[in-house]
């Protein structure tokens, strides 16, 4: 259905609810754009699932971090204190090239708990990966950033991503999910713009907008 002004039911939803998240309806977690990362060495995609962030015990250390964990890394070695905290931590390598990329927080210390966090315990350090951010298309001429707002949370995936097979859940959380119909595609600008899978609130793969917006 479209309005008087040509935008779609979905896009004025969308309009409303994104203007509700920066008029203060919201909190500076669900304000934080989501990016997909690369590893740098390779490409790959790592994760469509990230957020900037920073190392709580040394603020000028830049990260990206998620909060699934993802199928397109592996562990090196075992863990080994932190250095500027008592976290015990791992590293973790790109599957496809080796190199080492960030690590995986596996014992926070109460130091870090008592600060404020956005429980995220994967890590890519950002000289190691390429971040890009991920865009919402409102219309042939707008767009937005997506907002975490708007990813749907780790235990609201009906069920599905994190049954069965522990290979196949891995594989779930490296794909976005978010609170968006099918209609609304997402994309990324940098190095071309390319549009991206993500899961939808209906339960859709929105995909195949690709192939409705490209041409």
């Amino acid at each position: 259905m479209t309005s008087r002004n040509g935008l779609s039911t979905d896009v004025r939803r969308l309009i409303i609810e994104y203007q509700r998240v920066n008029g203060g309806g919201s909190t500076e977690y669900d304000r934080k754009i989501v990016y997909r990362v690369e590893c740098n060495g390779c490409y790959s995609v790592l994760s469509d699932r990230c957020m900037r962030a920073v190392l709580l015990s040394d603020r000028t250390v830049d990260l990206y971090s998620t909060d699934l964990f993802p199928n397109s890394v592996g562990f090196v070695n075992g863990d080994y204190s932190a250095s500027y905290c008592a976290c015990r931590v791992r590293d973790i390598g790109c599957l496809v090239c080796g190199k080492v990329l960030g690590y995986h927080v596996n014992l926070p210390c109460k130091t870090c708990l008592a600060q404020e966090n956005n429980g995220h315990y994967w890590m890519f350090r950002s000289s190691e990966v390429r971040a890009q951010a991920i865009f919402i298309e409102v219309t042939e001429t707008m767009d937005f950033p997506l907002y975490w707002a708007f990813v749907r949370a780790t235990d609201n995936y009906g069920g599905e991503f994190f049954e069965g097979d522990g290979t196949y859940a891995a594989k779930l959380s490296c794909k976005l999910a978010v609170k968006l119909p099918a209609s609304i595609p997402l994309f990324v600008r940098e190095p071309r713009q390319l549009y991206i899978e993500a899961y939808t609130n209906d339960n859709k793969i929105s995909h195949y907008q690709f192939a409705n917006y490209s041409r």
